[in-house]
């Protein structure tokens, strides 16, 4: 499976389930879905790691990562995840961009940490966390702009559509699509860093683009 992988949804915490054993919870929409341990473990682990930057993080990536830390049956896991809506494939790079494009549209971002200021020795970078626990990562000016207004996109392709008319009005012509492997990249450098989570869009902001 080549492409990226992304994980959706919000974790909600370990809670008890009716057969006296806990499970993590996971949000997805207005959907909860419990996930054991290791099922839970797969699901970190495709939030991908910092050395990854912006490239992709694909299947093979988190079976890696999942079997480096002593997590069994990491395929199947993945399988699952894929399967309930917790994990989302995405083909990156040239040919057929129906499925990149409809995922952009059909999936939006939210904001975790708060902004915590520019760096002294480095003005160009852009830091977010968490009061008094610290910071959580120094951002380009791309991946703190998408952190700063991607959160007010109903959906990922409204900012798509946002950084190509911007750029094509400061001389740099570019359309929606051609900016998505933007989105995406700054989007895997953010979701490493635990600045944001990927959710489904409203379905009143699934639509198609601006012509």
């Amino acid at each position: 499976m080549t492409g990226a992988v992304f994980p959706l949804g919000h974790y909600a915490g370990a809670r008890p389930t009716p057969a006296g054993d806990e499970q993590h919870v996971v949000r997805v929409g207005r959907r909860l879905h419990w996930l054991t341990a290791d099922g839970f473990g797969v699901w970190v682990l495709a939030h991908g790691t910092a050395e990854v930057g912006k490239g992709m993080w694909p299947r093979a990536g988190i079976v890696a990562l999942a079997a480096a830390a002593d997590l069994p049956a990491a395929g199947i896991h993945v399988d699952d995840l894929l399967a309930r809506g917790l994990l989302a494939h995405v083909p990156t790079g040239p040919g057929d961009r129906s499925v990149a494009i409809a995922f952009a549209r059909t999936h939006r971002m939210h904001a975790l940490c708060v902004g915590m200021g520019n760096s002294p020795d480095a003005p160009d970078l852009h830091a977010v966390g968490v009061p008094g626990i610290g910071i959580t990562a120094m951002l380009d000016p791309d991946s703190y702009e998408l952190w700063q207004w991607g959160g007010l996109a109903p959906t990922l392709w409204h900012s798509c559509e946002v950084r190509a008319t911007v750029s094509t009005k400061l001389g740099d012509p570019l359309d929606a699509e051609g900016a998505l492997d933007q989105i995406l990249g700054d989007m895997r450098h953010l979701i490493a860093h635990n600045c944001v989570y990927l959710d489904v869009a409203a379905p009143a902001a699934v639509r198609e683009p601006m012509a």
